[in-house]
């Protein structure tokens, strides 16, 4: 069972018609009621499918992949249920899998299961937080700015057009605005010269947080990259994790294997910042059709990274909503990217 000091205990609202409820981190005992708030809520179009498991939930906890957050009211029953992933372990964790049981919206369940979360992403020593905001309204993209997180990027296109049992499926595939939030203060950070520079120092400028950049040189040796995809949303991931002489030569062959594909239809890319060669590996990906989409600090084994995207599909990206008036800027030189490198 939870000790006492794991829980925080709030009433839902002043309406005597919801009771208490008590936030605090996942029991195992506490799984099959996250699975039955999931299909109450989505039925069986969630994503991920991990939800669908209370054995998988309680194993992913148990590894440190899943930080699970929850509200159980006073019958026992999960009502509210908020999350870190941290898949690889890595140093930044997505704040995800946000469910509240609809008689209990509006009091305030999310935020109280937020900073819970935030208490324990800092007792696991992490560097930041990352939150993917939907662009169909403007909602969570308010909700991330109102925990101090600051957008660092738009992906366009990443999510099929219809989801998480949305009531009518969008006109294109949906686009997030990619937010950040320090957990660990940086005053610095030393980046190999981009293309990119200028626009990364303008994220960074959010933050308090000065870029020093170093000429980029030849890569030697071998690179090594990993391919993650996510076939439920069409989404292949190309993540560079040493960058070496022959790194352009596997992209570009992690691009031909996956492009026939006809179940991909958004591919990104991440580029370590703070190795020599990057700038190389930039510009022949975008000799081949990818964009910058922004940048994922912490992201690369605790450096910065590059992110590059290219949609498969068309996307109009003055159907994309966006809150904040930065994050607007940032849509604003990702479609012109996309024009200077041909994707119409």
């Amino acid at each position: 069972m939870p000790s006492e000091d794991s829980a925080v205990t709030t009433p839902s609202s002043t309406d005597a018609a919801i009771p208490n409820v008590t936030i605090r981190r996942l029991g195992p005992w506490e799984a099959p009621g996250v699975t039955r708030l999931v299909t109450l809520v989505y039925a069986d179009s969630y994503y991920p499918r991990d939800l669908y498991s209370p054995e998988q939930i309680v194993a992913l906890n148990q590894a440190g992949k899943l930080v699970s957050v929850v509200a159980v009211n006073a019958d026992g029953n999960v009502v509210g249920h908020y999350a870190l992933e941290r898949p690889h372990l890595e140093a930044v964790a997505e704040s995800s899998d946000a469910l509240v049981q609809p008689e209990y919206r509006h009091h305030n369940l999310l935020e109280e299961m937020r900073v819970l979360l935030r208490q324990e992403a800092i007792r696991d020593g992490l560097t930041g937080l990352v939150g993917y905001a939907v662009t169909n309204h403007v909602f969570s993209q308010k909700a991330e700015e109102h925990f101090g997180a600051h957008p660092c990027g738009v992906a366009l296109g990443l999510w099929p057009s219809s989801f998480h049992n949305m009531p009518e499926p969008l006109t294109q595939r949906m686009s997030f605005a990619i937010y950040f939030k320090f957990l660990r203060p940086r005053e610095k950070v030393v980046h190999v010269l981009t293309g990119h520079h200028e626009r990364i120092a303008g994220i960074y400028q959010q933050y308090g947080v000065a870029v020093e950049l170093t000429e980029s040189a030849p890569a030697r040796g071998p690179g090594e990259l990993a391919v993650v995809c996510e076939a439920a949303v069409g989404t292949a991931n190309i993540r560079v994790r040493r960058v070496g002489s022959d790194t352009v030569a596997a992209v570009r062959k992690a691009c031909r294997d996956l492009r026939p594909n006809s179940a991909m239809k958004a591919l990104t890319l991440e580029l370590p910042l703070s190795q020599t060669g990057t700038a190389e590996v930039c510009h022949a990906a975008e000799e081949d059709g990818f964009y910058f989409s922004g940048l994922g600090p912490a992201f690369a084994d605790g450096d910065d990274a590059l992110l590059l995207q290219m949609p498969l599909e068309d996307i109009d990206a003055a159907l994309v909503q966006l809150a904040h008036p930065f994050a607007k800027e940032l849509l604003a030189y990702v479609d012109s990217e996309r024009r200077r490198v041909g994707k119409k």
